[in-house]
Parts: structure tokens; sequence; C-alpha cells
């Protein structure tokens, strides 16, 4: 773990620093934590990913779905290209329209939530430094194959999107492509993103819409995502914060996604 990224690691919900303890086990080998001793906190670092969540800690939708995701993270690549066939989509295409709306500065700092197998960080310029998040760990794994075969630098943590581990005003760019529907909490979700954007920054979420979700449910092997939903889907515009500023919500590829972008004011 590099310096830079120790230093603005926080623990979920108190916000306190962490420092890496190293322990060696009885057979000679040693393990990683993420701790702070003045509250008694300790999070493992399993194969260089931190992990801030166990699955027997999770409940709700989180608990569920991380399930699927991880069941499904081995051929998570081909899954979604064929449910976007599909529906008519251009996997690269609808990523790249979808990334274009980000702000982009030379150098910044990047958190992508729920990145999955980081397939959008191939689409973005190489000197970004970039952070992914998720709660499943399949997908992580299967994310840090394809960033070693890609050549792509990236530090990788497991846990809730409702519990970011990170200090506040430290991304330069902050978005979720996917996933949200399926939160426990979105609302909470949004929150955190907010509070780990810099003042200014610009803020984008999407994901499929009902009108997707009905179509995929009947089809083998994606509908494990969308059947036996509570409600139906909607964009959780009235998640975001009443102060942020140039809030934009619309439909995309046919009404096929929708999309939420905003700005945290300087």
């Amino acid at each position: 773990m590099k310096p830079e990224t120790l230093n603005i690691l926080r623990s979920p919900g108190g916000c306190l620093p962490l420092r890496i303890k190293t322990e060696s086990l009885a057979d000679g080998s040693t393990v990683e934590f993420l701790t702070n001793d003045e509250c008694g906190v300790m999070f493992p670092i399993r194969e260089g990913i931190p992990v801030f969540v166990e699955t027997k800690e999770l409940i709700g939708s989180n608990k569920r779905y991380r399930n699927i995701y991880d069941r499904f993270a081995p051929y998570y690549d081909f899954i979604s290209r064929a449910g976007l066939f599909f529906m008519g989509l251009s996997e690269d295409a609808m990523r790249k329209e979808f990334l274009k709306e980000l702000e982009i500065e030379r150098g910044g700092m990047v958190l992508e939530t729920s990145v999955g197998t980081g397939s959008n960080f191939y689409h973005l310029p190489r000197d970004l430094r970039f952070y992914g998040f998720d709660l499943s760990w399949g997908m992580l794994r299967t994310c840090r194959k394809k960033m070693n075969k890609l050549g792509v630098a990236a530090e990788l943590f497991l846990g809730e999107a409702e519990h970011l581990p990170f200090e506040d005003e430290v991304f330069d760019i902050v978005y979720q492509m996917g996933g949200i529907n399926f939160f426990s909490d979105k609302g909470k979700a949004i929150k955190e993103m907010v509070r780990v954007a810099k003042k200014g920054t610009k803020i984008i979420i999407m994901d499929e819409t009902e009108q997707v979700a009905r179509s995929l449910e009947r089809l083998p092997g994606v509908n494990a995502f969308f059947k036996d939903r509570d409600k139906a889907i909607e964009s959780p515009l009235e998640f975001i914060p009443k102060e942020m500023e140039d809030i934009q919500v619309k439909e995309l590829f046919n009404s096929q996604a929708w999309f939420l972008s905003f700005r945290k004011p300087l």
C-alpha cells in the first residue's frame, strides 16, 4: 500500500486514522491489518486488499447481492456484455458515453464505488490515481487480475459504500456506474460519496431502469440480479443532498439507464 493511500484511510463511521500492523503466525507466515489502537478497531488485509466488512456483518440487500456478485464474478464480464447485447447496447460505447461526463484533471485521484471488475478504468487516462471500492470479494479479485493484465495501477478496497473508509474531501473524481439499485441504503451511500469528494467536484451515478430490470429478469443467468425485487427501480434523486448544485437527472440509451449528476458546492 502506498504511503499516500494510508494517509487518507480512516475507520468507517469513526473517521479515525489507521496504521498497518503485521503479526507473525505459528507457521512462520505473516498477516497484515489496518488498525487504530486507541479504539481497538482492526481490519484485515487479504491478498493486498483491505477488508472493511465481513460477510457475517452484512444485512438486507447488501448481504444478498454480495453473494450474487461473488458467485458470478469469474464470468461477470461475459454476462454483462451478453445483457447489454440483449438490450441492443455496446458495452464500450456505453462506458465511454458515461465517463465523458466526468471532469478529469491530470493526475487526479479517482474513486469508483461498485468498481466491479474495473472495466471503466481501462477507458480513463493512465496518469490518474485509481481507487476502486466494492462489496464483493470475488469481483475485486477479478478486478485485480484484469488491472495487472492491462498494466493499470489501482488500489482496491472491500466494504459497504454506505461506510467509505476515507478521509473527508480527498477525491477529485467520484462516480458510480451500476450496482446502486441494489444497495441497502442508497441515501447514505450518496452522502458518503459527497463526503469524500473535494469541494466543487462533479459526481455522477448511473444504473438500469425498471424497464431493463423487467426485460432481464427473464434472461437466464442475468435474471439472478433482477428477480424477486422488493420494489420497482427508480433513480435516487430524492437522496441527493439539497445543498448540491447543478443537479441533473435524465434517462440514457433509449430509457434503459437513469443518470444523475450533481456538484458539491465550493
